[in-house]
């Protein structure tokens, strides 16, 4: 099946698109149905936008798989532009749209799904000042679009040191070019606040941003079968982002061994901000999917036992299938 994506054709996108309307299916059809609020951890902006994914599951399903598309082809042409991997292929989209499928819970909108939008775009433009003498532009829209994030999904925050600490990992930093950062950062919660304050909603606003979703690690072991096989597939996914090190790493151009870097501290925020909220939740995992697409895509590539793979990718794809049919 992963033969099907391992070429660079225009044509190939079609494929993609049904391989996640596959995906989404269950949830699309009402088979699958969503657990508990889908607006537990969102910015307001999210609760002004997408409300009524609450009250519309169908609807926040379908609207969720044409997200995951767009964001596949996001993925996609990052790791294309920037020649992340051997070969120009759909892996990264294809391993992208299974990795954000993973459990049920991830199949519907919510905060996290539209703040993974903006990553791969914040990517993209920090990427862009390597070796780059004039890169405002560049670092300003690095943070303002993961601001952009910040604002449906608050805990993305911590994406910010990491999109920080890239350009000085890319370049040097100028002091002028940290200002312009850090302006990219302001101005969107700034223009949030205008708008949220003259609907007399600024109060809120401050509150669901900064304070609302911060909690300790509510760390609970699973109460049964399901939740078990949840973890198991999230672990598996991290298990191969963080233990691939050498594969995603060596034998690799400089200017890739620094887009890897960058991901990996992608990665270690999107799992922090998973880990500090006041109740486990499989969804907060979604802030680390489009670096563990990218990574799983390293792996597939790379290694030489094709039998493996299939395997393991059909593997993936029963325990998704199986999570959704799962009795619980």
């Amino acid at each position: 099946m992963l033969g099907l994506f391992r070429n660079n054709q225009s044509t190939t996108v079609f494929l993609l698109a049904l391989y996640i309307g596959v995906l989404h299916l269950p949830a699309m059809l009402g088979w699958v149905t969503p657990v508990g609020p889908l607006t537990h951890s969102g910015g307001l902006l999210f609760h002004q936008l997408f409300d009524w994914a609450a009250v519309n599951p169908k609807a926040s399903a379908i609207s969720a798989a044409l997200l995951v598309f767009l964001q596949a082809l996001l993925v996609n042409s990052l790791a294309d532009t920037f020649r992340m991997m051997p070969d120009r292929n759909w892996f990264p989209g294809a391993l992208y749209a299974l990795a954000s499928s993973a459990v049920p819970a991830f199949h519907f909108i919510s905060p996290e799904l539209v703040a993974v939008t903006f990553l791969p775009v914040a990517f993209r433009n920090s990427f862009r000042v390597y070796k780059k003498t004039v890169a405002f532009g560049s670092i300003f829209n690095s943070a303002f679009w993961i601001t952009v994030a910040v604002l449906f999904y608050p805990p993305a925050v911590l994406c910010l040191p990491a999109a920080f600490a890239a350009q000085f990992n890319l370049r040097s930093f100028s002091t002028r070019e940290q200002m312009v950062f850090l302006t990219g950062v302001f101005v969107p919660f700034f223009l949030a606040l205008t708008g949220f304050f003259w609907h007399d909603q600024a109060s809120e606003y401050l509150q669901r941003q900064f304070t609302a979703w911060m909690g300790f690690p509510a760390l609970e072991l699973p109460q049964n079968a399901y939740g078990w096989l949840r973890i198991g597939v999230l672990g598996a996914l991290l298990a191969v982002a963080l233990m691939g090190f050498n594969i995603y790493y060596f034998k690799q151009l400089i200017q890739v061994q620094k887009y890897i870097t960058i991901l990996y501290w992608f990665l270690f925020a999107g799992i922090l901000a998973s880990i500090f909220q006041p109740e486990p939740r499989p969804e907060y995992f979604l802030l680390t999917m489009p670096t563990l697409g990218i990574f799983l895509s390293f792996w597939f590539q790379s290694s030489r036992n094709t039998f493996m793979i299939e395997f393991f990718h059909l593997a993936l794809l029963v325990a998704v299938f199986g999570m959704q049919f799962f009795p619980r």
